[in-house]
């Protein structure tokens, strides 16, 4: 036990200075918190902190010398104090005081005190008990809050949710003299639940079971049932909204983890949380009922027989919930008038983010173009988005039943009186398009006039969402009902120029949908000119947020389209202008040089007389960043640029790259200097992904436009790099780096003899390819398709032993090869796979499945122009096979120009 005892001269001092360090004087403040750092040297400053916190009103002489209202202040602050300490510095400190005494302060007459004190605890268990789960004091004052929990202290309560929010998973490890305590713990939250407490110790004792479920830990999967007992009986009979919320998370996180058990019980479930939607006064406690609906709706264990009953009752309630609430109506009601011509405040505009180059995805892997409504005026997940959210989903499963319950309802409000009816019911039938496109066929040819003639209501929020609904119908559109496309387009390019900044936002992210949509020939021919004159009329209009947007729909048309003359003098110009007005550490920065990587790539050699300008600075920034970061690791204070500058700075200089091609080599290594591969070294080496993304497709493209030499010496590294990517890179978020990584690798096989590298190289890429073991995604597994046949190519004899020269590997290989959009790289996978097939020992047979599988993918859209012959080898040395095959026109027609 600690004998520690106050010093009364120190303790008054520490007070003074506490007291001091909330002053309304900034002088004061400074001079007190200057005492504070040094105070934090003295080893026994913690025990007068929890002392000031838990113990000072034994102290007669401070309560006789302050009020009551300081002393109850200051204990506040050292309590505060104490806490952001720990959170720096608790490993080193002797804390033997402050963990026999902390608890104490949780019986304080004040909530303030005994509240703080448990945030104390909180961070004495997320930082010092984390690592010293052998120290008896943890399991200590777990008991003691279990205690005062008991005996109902809210405090405790509290404390020990947000203790189990933290470090839930750690009580399932043993502790000191071998204590599990998740045991004890889920055994008293079940106790709690339902016990005479007050409705806040019930909510957060169903709070911190709702942190266990996720772990499925033994100590409650053999209580279960009785929890769900107790969770049901509380539904029926608690009329807390407290708890009411805590027991629809509950069931959020039990339909996910443990689906089995609701599956009896989905009537009474369902209809308990559509009542709390319909009737719960606050909005968050309606939020987590509906939450339940969207995780009900989009759990692929549900069948859809069993969410079928309740179309009917939850179509209704979903729709009824996508009105906005009353304060929203007032605050739209009261922000009516244009606002386009008043300038942005930084505070107003989200925190941008670069738009990052997923170059090699493939098509899964790009961000959902047009999810939910965020072009919507709501800026915050509420309940409005997640019944849109939800009613997407139901749709989604059941469309034709959901469109029978909602049509007749939204035809009685598509031209309601209210605004805001007008406006929820034009947001339900955007929240349906995904799913009951072709239900709605036959309402669409009447439903599309109607939407564009809301384009012009007078309500900005209903203009807003009508844009939003019509680029859910954009596929819709742009696939069978071209008649269509030019009435929606003009009148959306009308809405790029309404006075209202939200309208344009909205119409703006409608465009860079339809443009994402849109065949290139069709923009080109159709939609191209009017976009690129809108465009210019939108860089003179819009203000910093909306040009965000702006930058990428141009970006996105550069991708699509061959910019020429007229996008160099009318888009140009303002991209240039904006970039040149920018400093160099601003973060409009980010979209504008992601816009300009995609323009440069687009120009091509039109943009050669701005290229050495342009890539200077983008070097510029990149250097100062790469160095900034280097400096950072010694030097703690030095002030590291957001990443966002690096990763933008590399797609930008890639853009130039892809643009100029072999042309811009002396722009980036002028005079055969390599210092910009040094730059690109380190950012290879870098912790975050989107930079090694981005570093990765530059290496790819500067292999394969550049001399093969221009790599010479930093070749061993580059090697390395990838290599270690693809061999310890195991996080979902990295799939578009390692993608890139592969794509790299198979440009560098192609250009450079890497015979010196092949065994280990090939082993890595097989590892990856081949461990069925490991889930790797689609278009990762198709890139490495292309890179064993571009390695093949000049090296097939490393593929022909090992795990590779089986048929379960053959047939892997076919799968995801037939599935390459790029017919050079389909071309280039066939050549060099069939290479690897003539020289492996016929030992090793190709079964009949997946020699259809080749047939089908090298007949589709591949040139084999270059590899005839290997071709024609291969076909022979399976000739016997082939006529039992049962093989399609087309397969057939392909295989007989080699008889």
């Amino acid at each position: 036990m600690s004998s520690w005892e106050p010093n009364e001269a120190s303790l008054v001092q520490i007070m003074s200075v506490v007291i001091d360090s909330m002053s309304p004087f900034p002088e004061k403040r400074s001079q007190a918190t200057e005492a504070l750092e040094t105070f934090k040297l003295h080893p026994e400053f913690w025990n007068y902190l929890c002392f000031l916190l838990t113990q000072v009103n034994s102290n007669s002489t401070l309560n006789s010398q302050l009020s009551a209202n300081d002393v109850l202040n200051c204990r506040a602050a050292a309590g505060m104090i104490l806490k952001n300490f720990l959170l720096q510095n608790s490993g080193e400190l002797d804390l033997n005081y402050v963990k026999e005494n902390i608890a104490t302060g949780l019986q304080a007459d004040s909530p303030l005190i005994s509240n703080i004190t448990g945030i104390v605890i909180t961070t004495l268990f997320s930082t010092y008990f984390k690592k010293h789960r052998d120290d008896p004091a943890g399991v200590g004052i777990l008991s003691c809050l279990l205690e005062s929990t008991s005996h109902g202290s809210e405090a405790s309560a509290k404390a020990l949710s947000k203790i189990m929010e933290d470090n839930s998973q750690f009580f399932m490890l043993e502790w000191s003299n071998a204590v599990k305590p998740m045991d004890t713990l889920v055994g008293s939250f079940l106790a709690f639940m339902t016990s005479d407490s007050s409705e806040l110790i019930r909510a957060e004792s169903i709070k911190c079971l709702n942190q266990v479920i996720p772990l499925q830990t033994q100590s409650f999967i053999t209580r279960i049932d009785e929890f769900l007992s107790k969770l049901f009986q509380l539904a029926q009979n608690d009329k807390s909204e407290l708890v009411i919320s805590q027991i629809c998370t509950s069931l959020v996180e039990l339909l996910e983890f443990r689906p089995d058990k609701l599956i009896d019980h989905l009537s009474g479930i369902v209809n308990f949380v559509l009542g709390v939607v319909n009737t719960a006064q606050e909005e968050k406690v309606a939020l987590e009922a509906c939450e339940f609906l969207l995780a009900f709706a989009s759990n692929s264990h549900i069948p859809e027989n069993a969410v079928k009953p309740f179309v009917g009752d939850l179509v209704i309630t979903l729709l009824s919930k996508m009105v906005y609430n009353e304060e929203d109506i007032l605050l739209c009601e009261a922000s009516n008038e244009t606002d386009a011509d008043l300038e942005d405040k930084d505070e107003d505009i989200k925190p941008m983010t670069a738009k990052i180059n997923k170059k090699r995805d493939g098509p899964c892997a790009g961000e959902d173009e047009d999810s939910d409504d965020d072009s919507d005026v709501d800026t915050v997940w509420n309940l409005r988005k997640c019944s849109a959210a939800t009613l997407d989903m139901v749709t989604s499963i059941l469309p034709r039943e959901v469109l029978s319950v909602a049509f007749p309802v939204l035809r009685e409000h598509l031209s309601a009186e209210q605004w805001y009816v007008r406006e929820a019911t034009i947001l339900a039938l955007g929240a349906m398009a995904d799913g009951g496109m072709k239900y709605f066929s036959d309402q669409l040819p009447a439903l599309i006039p109607f939407l564009v003639e809301k384009l012009k209501d007078p309500w900005a929020p209903v203009r807003t969402i009508t844009c939003w609904t019509l680029s859910r119908f954009s596929t819709w559109i742009l696939s069978d009902n071209t008649q269509f496309l030019l009435p929606v387009f003009e009148a959306i390019m009308l809405a790029l120029m309404d006075r209202k900044k939200s309208v344009q936002e909205a119409a703006i992210s409608s465009v860079a949908v339809f443009i994402e949509n849109c065949d290139t020939e069709l923009l080109e021919t159709l939609l191209y000119n009017e976009l690129l004159n809108r465009f210019n009329q939108c860089f003179q209009l819009y203000q910093k947020k909306n040009l965000i947007i702006l930058y990428d729909a141009v970006g996105r048309l550069a991708e699509k389209c061959e910019f020429e003359e007229t996008a160099m003098n009318s888009i140009l110009p303002h991209l240039i202008e904006k970039w040149a007005s920018l400093s160099d550490h601003d973060k409009e920065l980010w979209p504008l040089l992601e816009c300009l990587s995609y323009v440069a790539a687009s120009l091509g050699e039109k943009f050669a007389p701005m290229a050495p300008e342009v890539y200077s600075r983008a070097q510029r920034i990149l250097v100062q960043c790469v160095e900034l970061e280097t400096r950072s690791q010694n030097d703690p204070s030095v002030e590291v640029p957001e990443k966002d500058f690096v990763v933008t700075s590399l797609d930008l200089i890639d853009g130039l790259v892809q643009g100029l091609g072999p042309a811009s080599q002396d722009l980036l290594f002028p005079n055969g200097d390599k210092s910009a591969l040094h730059v690109l070294s380190q950012c290879l080496q870098d912790p975050v992904h989107e930079v090694r993304q981005s570093g990765f497709a530059l290496l790819g493209d500067i292999t394969y436009f550049y001399e093969p030499s221009i790599l010479g010496d930093a070749l061993v590294d580059f090697l390395k790099y990838i290599s270690t990517e693809l061999i310890h890179n195991d996080d979902s978020d990295a799939m578009p780096t390692i993608n890139n990584a592969v794509w790299a690798l198979g440009l560098i096989s192609e250009r450079i003899d890497l015979a010196a590298f092949m065994i280990d190289l090939s082993r890595i890429v097989l590892d990856l390819f081949c461990d069925t073991s490991r889930v790797i995604h689609s278009s990762v597994a198709e890139n490495l398709a292309i890179t064993i046949g571009r390695m093949a190519r000049f090296h097939a004899e490393v593929f022909t032993n090992g795990p590779f020269a089986h048929d379960v590997s053959w047939a892997r290989w076919c799968e995801h090869a037939m599935n390459i959009a790029d017919p050079d790289e389909k071309a280039a996978a066939y050549s060099g796979f069939t290479k690897i097939l003539n020289i492996t020992e016929s030992t090793n047979t190709m079964s009949s499945s997946s020699l259809h599988k080749f047939i089908r993918g090298v007949s589709q859209d591949v040139d084999i122009a270059d590899f005839a012959e290997d071709l024609y080898a291969f076909l022979m040395n399976h000739s016997e096979a082939l006529p039992l095959l049962k093989l399609s026109q087309e397969e057939m027609h392909f295989l007989a120009q080699f008889m």
